[in-house]
């Protein structure tokens, strides 16, 4: 069954962002991060500036603002040559932080892990979502994170 992170419509280190939502690559609450206007609650675009920014410095695992295939690969070892040269654009080696946003803009994967999150269907994230998603993450079946957001992320 073909996961939403690696199919070739969803850029793949997505799943880095996932792990950002499971604390892997941030620190301190997700919630208190993504909620920049401090109503206690995530937006949809709250949700996708937070998303892109910490997925792509998670990617970024040298921190020089671009993301080899290397780091790519990193992120999620499914990540096919192919893929990473869909995402960059202009073939220049190497992923920017904008050609990394657009490509999540033109698919709407972020749009998509949003609505699996936001459970009641308000169009807000509450901290009680956001506990939920990780919890039906870590109890999904599967050896790792990438794994098991496979069934979780499924349209």
């Amino acid at each position: 069954l073909p996961s939403v992170l690696n199919n070739s419509r969803t850029f793949g280190v997505t799943a880095c962002g996932i792990l950002a939502l499971l604390s892997g690559c941030t620190t301190g609450d997700a919630l208190a991060r993504l909620d920049t206007n401090r109503d206690g609650s995530g937006s949809p675009q709250e949700f996708d500036a937070y998303m892109k920014r910490e997925i792509f410095a998670c990617a970024d695992g040298n921190r020089d603002g671009q993301i080899t295939q290397k780091e790519g690969h990193d992120v999620n070892p499914e990540l096919k040559t192919e893929r990473f040269r869909n995402v960059d654009r202009n073939g220049n080696g190497y992923i920017t932080r904008k050609e990394a946003d657009a490509t999540f803009d033109r698919e709407a994967s972020l749009e998509k892990l949003f609505k699996q999150i936001d459970t009641n269907g308000n169009r807000s994230l509450s901290d009680a979502e956001i506990t939920a998603f990780r919890y039906r993450i870590r109890q999904s079946p599967g050896p790792a994170p990438l794994h098991k957001t496979s069934d979780i992320l499924r349209p």
